[in-house]
C-alpha cells in the first residue's frame, strides 16, 4: 500500500529531477552573471536612477502596496510573511532596505517604528521624500538616505532590525551586502527579507528587465546565504514557508476534514501545491546573536498576581484607595519598567457592581524596581482614586504599555476586588 510519506518522497523526486534546467539557447539570453562583470558600478547605479526617473508620486511604484488588484494580492501575502520574520515591536529602529520609493518604510513608521529607507537611487529618495507629505504625522520623523551600493550610511550597531523587501536580488554584491547588515544590526537584532528563488534571472520578467534598463535581476541561494551569514557572524537563516497562492476546494470537501481528515489524495495536492511554490518567494530571517526576550513583545508575558491588602484611606483631605499586590513574572520575557512601550505597570479598571465596563483606565501603579526577569517576584504598592460610583469593583491587571493586558493572555489572569470589601483605615 502506497502511504502518504511514500507517495510525498516519489513527488518530491518526481519534481526534482525534472525540475529547472539551465539557461536556453537563446541568443538573447541575458546572464546575469556576466551583466554584473560586464557593468561598471557606476553603470548600474545609474540604471537604477533612470529607472525612477520617469516616476512621480502618482505612479504604481509610490502607491504600494495597493497600487492595483493584481499585484496587492501578492504584495500583501508577501508582506504579511516579511513582517512576521520582523518580529517587530514599537520603537524599534528598522531599516529598509531598498526602500525604493518609501512605501514599506512609512508604513514601518505607521506602526510605531522608528523607520530609515535607504536606497541607491537619488530619483527614488526624492519620490520617497515627497510622499512623506501625504502620510501626515507618523511619517514625519522618517530618515531616507541615499545608499553608495558599498557602505550603508549608518554607524556601526544601529538597528534592531534590517527588513529587505524584494530588494536583495539587485544588489550587485550579496557577501559583502550581508556583511553591511551584521555590522549595523545590534547584537540581538535580526535581518528579515523576502525575495525570489534561486532561478529568478532566467524568468522572462527578469530576462525582459535586464534586457531593457540593464538592472540586475539575481538569483538568490539559500546555499549561498547560509555560507555568508555564518562568515558574517549571523545565525543561520530561518526559512518562514507557507503557501504562496492558495488553492480552491468544494464547501464539502472542506466540511469533510473535520468529519474524516484530510484524504490520502488531497494530502498530496496540498504537497504539490506547496512544492512546487518553495522558491516562488523566500522568506527567511537572519540573527545576529541572541534577541532579548522582553515585554515590547506579548508572546511569553505571563503572571501570577496575589492581593496582599486593599483598603480606604485618606490622603490630604481626599479618599483613596491603598492597594499592595504581589506579581511574579511566569513567563519567559523581562518586564521592562522604563517609561517606554512595554513597561509593565498595575492597571486598575473600574466596573460597576455587575461587572459593566465603567473606566477602562482607572488607574495605573508603577513598578517600583526592574527589569523583573522570568521567576522573579515585585511587590506593587500605592493608592488609586476612590471612584465616584457607590458600588463598584475594582479589576486589577499588569499591562505592558502599547503591547497587551497580561489578563487577554494564555497563563494570566486579574484580580477583582469589590467596594464594599475594602477594609478601612
Amino acid at each position: 500500500m502506497l502511504t502518504l510519506p511514500s507517495l510525498l518522497r516519489r513527488l518530491l523526486h518526481s519534481r526534482r529531477s525534472s525540475g529547472h534546467h539551465g539557461p536556453p539557447g537563446d541568443a538573447g539570453f541575458v546572464d546575469v552573471r556576466q551583466l554584473v562583470e560586464q557593468l561598471s558600478h557606476e553603470q548600474l547605479l545609474q540604471s537604477a536612477d533612470q529607472y525612477f526617473a520617469g516616476m512621480n508620486p502618482a505612479s504604481e511604484q509610490c502607491r504600494k502596496p495597493f497600487s492595483n488588484p493584481v499585484d496587492a494580492v501578492h504584495l500583501t501575502r508577501h508582506l504579511g510573511l516579511v513582517l512576521e520574520a520582523a518580529d517587530l515591536f514599537r520603537q524599534a529602529r528598522v531599516l529598509d532596505f531598498g526602500c525604493a520609493t518609501g512605501w514599506l518604510t512609512m508604513d514601518l513608521a505607521q506602526m510605531g517604528c522608528e523607520a530609515i529607507g535607504v536606497d541607491i537611487s537619488p530619483a527614488a529618495i526624492r519620490l520617497a521624500q515627497a510622499g512623506k507629505t501625504e502620510r501626515g504625522a507618523a511619517a514625519a520623523k522618517v530618515q531616507f538616505l541615499v545608499y553608495d551600493g558599498h557602505r550603508l550610511p549608518l554607524p556601526d550597531a544601529s538597528v534592531d532590525r534590517i527588513i529587505c523587501f524584494d530588494a536583495f536580488h539587485h544588489v550587485r554584491d550579496q557577501r559583502a551586502t550581508i556583511f553591511e547588515f551584521a555590522r549595523v544590526l545590534k547584537e540581538g537584532g535580526r535581518v528579515a527579507c523576502m525575495e525570489p528563488g534561486p532561478h529568478h534571472s532566467k524568468t522572462p520578467q527578469s530576462q525582459a528587465e535586464m534586457a531593457r534598463f540593464k538592472v540586475i535581476e539575481n538569483d538568490v541561494s539559500m546555499v549561498d546565504i547560509a555560507r555568508h551569514a555564518a562568515d558574517a557572524g549571523l545565525d543561520r537563516p530561518q526559512m518562514v514557508v507557507q503557501f504562496q497562492r492558495p488553492f480552491v476546494v468544494d464547501v464539502d470537501e472542506f466540511n469533510a476534514w473535520d468529519a474524516q481528515g484530510v484524504s490520502l489524495g488531497f494530502g498530496a495536492r496540498m504537497w504539490r501545491t506547496l512544492d512546487a511554490q518553495l522558491t516562488d518567494g523566500q522568506c527567511f530571517y537572519m540573527l545576529k546573536g541572541q534577541p532579548e526576550r522582553d515585554s515590547r513583545r506579548a508572546d511569553g508575558l505571563a503572571a501570577q498576581l496575589t492581593l496582599r491588602s486593599a483598603r480606604r484611606v485618606s490622603r490630604a483631605g481626599a479618599a483613596q484607595i491603598e492597594i499592595e499586590v504581589q506579581a511574579r513574572n511566569t513567563g519567559n520575557r523581562h518586564w521592562i519598567v522604563a517609561a517606554m512601550p512595554g513597561q509593565v505597570n498595575l492597571g486598575v479598571h473600574l466596573l460597576s457592581d455587575q461587572g459593566r465596563m465603567i473606566d477602562h483606565d482607572h488607574a495605573r501603579l508603577r513598578l517600583p524596581h526592574g527589569p523583573v526577569a522570568p521567576g522573579q517576584e515585585v511587590l506593587i504598592r500605592g493608592t488609586v482614586p476612590l471612584p465616584a460610583v457607590e458600588r463598584y469593583r475594582l479589576q486589577l491587571d499588569l499591562v505592558a504599555e502599547e503591547v497587551s493586558w497580561f489578563g487577554s493572555l494564555q497563563g494570566s489572569s486579574s484580580l477583582e476586588v469589590a467596594g464594599e470589601c475594602l477594609s478601612l483605615d
